[in-house]
Formats: C-alpha cells, structure tokens, sequence
C-alpha cells in the first residue's frame, strides 16, 4: 500500500464508528475515499454474511430502485461475472464497468441498461473477509466524468478489505437485539409474476421500516427487498432469510413458497428477529463459539448457572468462562444485559 492508501485504510474505522444509521455510513465511506477514488455517487449494499441476502442499501445520485432489483436479480440468479459473488469466488474484488465499452469487448445485460441512465462508469469493490462476505460498494460516475480508471481500480483493491472490516464493524456495533414494541408480523404474497397480490395491515408497517424515507418512496423502492428476499426463496438450496439491522433493533425476512405449486407464489414473513435468528449472526460478528451459544440458549431458557452446567456435562467454573468470554467479546457488562438485549 502506498501512504495514501494506508491513511485512508486507518481513517475508515473510526469514521464508520461515528455513523448511527445506514445512510451516514453510506455519506461516511464514500467522504473516506473520495480522495483516492473521485466519484459522483454511490451504492452501498449490505449482505447477511451467512445467507449472502441482502439486508440494506443506501445510495447517492444512485441507480432507480428498478436498476437495483435488476443488479439483485443478477446477484441471486448468478448471471453475469461482475456480481458480488463472482468478484468474491474469483479472487478479484474490483471490476469497472462502462455503458460505453471499447470496441471489441462485449456489451453486457447490465452495460445495456447502463447505457438508458447517466452513469458513464461504475467501480465494483466486493467487501469481503476470511472466507464471509459483507457488502458491495459500487462507485458511479456520470457521462461527463472521465471513467474509472486503472489506479482507481488498484486503489479500490486495496482499499476492500479495510472497508470489509469498517462494515463489520459497524454491524458489530449495532448490539444484537430485536425490535422492542414491534408490531406482530407482516406478510406478504407474492405470485409467480412477482406482482403483490396480499399485504397484512402489519406487512404495510414492516416494510415502510425497511426504506430510508417511507414517504416518498415508491412501491419499487418499498417492496425491494421483499421481492429479493422471494426470487431467492425460489432458487433450490437457497436459505431464503436476511437479517437486518434497522435503527430500533435487528428484523429478519423470511420467505416460503406457497404449496400450491401452480401459483409459484411467495409468502415472505417480516418481523423482529428472535434469539435464535440472532444467535448464528453472533458467531460471525463476534466469534461467539457454538459453545457459547449452547450457553447462551440455556440461559435464555432461565436455566441457573449449575443447570447450564449439568446439560452441558461442564464444571460451573468452566460456565462463567464462557460467559466472560462472551461479555468481552460483545461488549456486554453481565448476563442480566446479554439476556435483556437478546430476548424479544
């Protein structure tokens, strides 16, 4: 890395540590590498790093939701070798994308509808670390901006895993707990053309949680990552569920396929996450043993720490081991805070 880069690289945690929602950390990252790689706008999309679904966006002078929902069908369905996880699997992290390309080189899907918008370039940075992916950061400039050049693309190379690990940290650092006074879950139906066919009253409330500005989004913005959640929910082996860390607290989407084979519908369930939806994110975010978690459980149930012992065939010392090590790694000061945060 160069100075520039290593400064940059330092600065990106400490400046993500003073965002408090998704749209500061957006402004955040983009304001920490402006200097090294100029652009006009941006997109920030976050992954559940077990699942690989997306759990939030935020963007500025970005795509339409409708251009979103092609990148994320893209994503889910595999086409294309730019998406996020064909940056991950081949090894490479950036890749520049032109509406224009030179001549001779082949015009992609996602070029094609580049082309019907202002963008000129687009610079794809995957943020990934030890084996989990984070996010995707998609840099953008317009018609009238030079592209992207070779530098930018190195700089953003190096940049990726310093901004792979200020996002996981930012998650980290919004304490794994569920939404308090929430409404009971929303659904909603979705058909084989993709169109709504059903919202409960709930649903409505749910979803408008999942958008930066619920009044003046539309219905493509608002339902964006329910019809992502649903095409994913119809690809064979694919655990249709994201985790989402919102301002009051984490919500879980989860999508079904109806019985009913001939509608090819989607039921997707929105609601605040439970323990055990949270207990899995905790092993990644913190290290958090599969040990601890059996702790953690027996906890949640009420067991005292001489049960917890007993059903795990563990001395009582090696229990409060396992919870110090949990309390150092989350940041929590005693089981009574550990249990308060985690329990709906």
């Amino acid at each position: 890395m160069n100075s520039d880069v290593e400064q940059a690289a330092r600065s990106l945690a400490p400046a993500v540590a003073e965002a408090t929602t998704i749209p500061e950390l957006g402004a955040v990252i983009s304001r920490q590498i402006a200097p090294l790689v100029p652009h006009d706008g941006y997109m920030l999309r976050g992954v559940d790093p077990i699942t690989g679904a997306a759990c939030f966006l935020t963007k500025e002078h970005g795509y339409a939701a409708a251009f979103y929902r092609e990148l994320e069908s893209a994503e889910i369905l595999g086409h294309g070798k730019h998406t996020l996880t064909a940056l991950v699997e081949n090894g490479r992290p950036v890749a520049v994308l032109e509406s224009d390309p030179p001549s001779g080189r082949h015009r992609v899907r996602h070029q094609e509808i580049m082309s019907t918008t202002d963008v000129g370039s687009e610079l794809r940075v995957a943020l990934a670390l030890k084996g989990l992916t984070w996010g995707l950061l998609v840099l953008l400039r317009a018609r009238a901006s030079r592209p992207f050049s070779k530098t930018d693309a190195v700089n953003a190379g190096r940049l990726a895993a310093p901004l792979a690990e200020a996002l996981k940290r930012y998650v980290a650092g919004r304490f794994l707990r569920p939404v308090r006074s929430a409404p009971p879950p929303g659904i909603v139906v979705i058909d084989s053309s993709d169109r709504i066919r059903a919202v409960t009253r709930t649903g409505h409330e749910w979803v408008s949680k999942l958008v930066q500005d619920a009044e003046t989004a539309d219905e493509s913005e608002i339902f964006a990552h329910v019809w992502n959640i649903a095409l994913m929910a119809r690809q064979p082996g694919r655990q249709a569920l994201s985790r989402i860390p919102g301002p009051d607290g984490w919500i879980v989407l989860e999508a079904q396929r109806l019985d009913d084979a001939d509608l090819g519908g989607v039921a997707v369930t929105i609601q605040s996450a439970s323990s055990e939806v949270l207990l899995p994110a905790a092993a990644v975010l913190y290290g958090i043993t599969s040990r601890e978690q059996e702790v953690i459980r027996r906890a949640l149930d009420g067991l005292a720490v001489k049960q917890i012992a007993r059903s795990l065939n563990l001395s009582p010392h090696t229990v409060n081991d396992h919870f110090k090590a949990i309390y150092r790694k989350t940041g929590v000061n005693s089981r009574e805070e550990l249990l308060s945060s985690l329990s709906l």
